[in-house]
């Protein structure tokens, strides 16, 4: 039984581990200077909601909370798809900030990277994790 366990916390552990990662990349991220002209209002509100989705999902792992790898495995993913869709990609219109074509500089795209490759991680960690049962 205390193997169980002692897997069940390392298990977690790691799931907090991506989780912290994640809440980092987005906090860079968004202290990341980038010249760009397409900057809006739905980054900044839907960054907001996902930096708080992942904060609650961080403390909820910490309470051992059953819906907190639900949360990380949704705001991962909502993370790693948005920012290749609002950044990544070369359409501008009212909802996205494409960095191509602009000079956003290799600072913002390492942090557009990082934030993705984050949100990937934390997704298959609390996928990962999640009973098979």
């Amino acid at each position: 039984m205390t193997g169980t366990t002692d897997m069940t916390r390392t298990t977690d552990r790691r799931v907090e581990l991506a989780a912290w990662a994640l809440l980092v990349a987005q906090v860079v991220h968004g202290l990341t200077p980038s010249d760009t002209d397409a900057e809006g209002y739905a980054g900044l509100v839907g960054g907001l909601v996902l930096l708080v989705a992942t904060m609650a999902a961080i403390l909820g792992l910490r309470q051992g909370r059953p819906w907190a790898r639900t949360l990380l495995l949704g705001t991962g993913l909502a993370v790693a798809v948005g920012f290749v869709l609002y950044h990544a990609t070369p359409i501008s219109s009212p909802v996205t900030n494409p960095y191509i074509g602009e000079p956003a500089g290799p600072a913002a795209w390492i942090t557009v990277v990082l934030s993705i490759a984050a949100g990937l991680w934390a997704a298959h960690a609390a996928r990962a994790s999640r009973p098979l049962a």
